[in-house]
């Protein structure tokens, strides 16, 4: 199970960018999981990269995480980047 440590996201009208940390409280001396966020064109609307270069599959926690964190976010605030809360399915 992953705890949230940081979550920085920027955005303007049309886009938007950040990054979400994650650490592990059985192994809080590790290095925290880092997800980068980064503006879409396409649903949905959004790509998620792991720092980690071998962690790139959606179904690492820290993507499914980011990904769960980014598609409530954007569901409550699509009018930010242009879209609307039907674009985002219900979580």
């Amino acid at each position: 199970m992953l705890q949230l440590l940081s979550l920085t996201l920027a955005y303007d009208d049309a886009r938007f960018f950040g990054s979400v940390m994650f650490t592990d409280p059985d192994y809080p001396d590790d290095k925290p999981a880092v997800v980068l966020i980064d503006h879409a064109g396409e649903p949905p609307w959004f790509r998620l990269t792991n720092v980690d270069p071998n962690a790139q599959d959606p179904a690492v926690l820290a993507m499914v995480e980011a990904d769960r964190i980014m598609r409530f976010l954007l569901r409550y605030a699509a009018e930010r980047i242009g879209r609307t809360s039907t674009n985002f399915p219900k979580l």
